[in-house]
């Protein structure tokens, strides 16, 4: 079972940088049974992650997506 802080860090940040690239960054990590949750933050985006280490399995789902503007100026 993982236990320190920079143990979690360490188990997430591979899967995180496979998923998102080496911009990819931990906000929080919080141990859970089996499974380790957090924030990231990536360039244009901030996520909830799930990573259960029994399984390897790493989900994340967008708290905050950036995306370019549509909408013309009015004048």
């Amino acid at each position: 079972m993982l236990r320190s802080i920079d143990a979690l860090r360490q188990a997430v940040s591979g899967p995180l940088e496979d998923r998102c690239g080496p911009s990819a960054r931990t906000l929080t990590v919080e141990l859970h049974g089996a499974e380790v949750r957090g924030l990231a933050i990536c360039p244009g985006r901030v996520f909830r992650y799930v990573f259960d280490s029994r399984r390897k399995r790493f989900r994340t789902v967008d708290v905050l997506k950036l995306t370019k503007a549509t909408r013309k100026p009015a004048a």
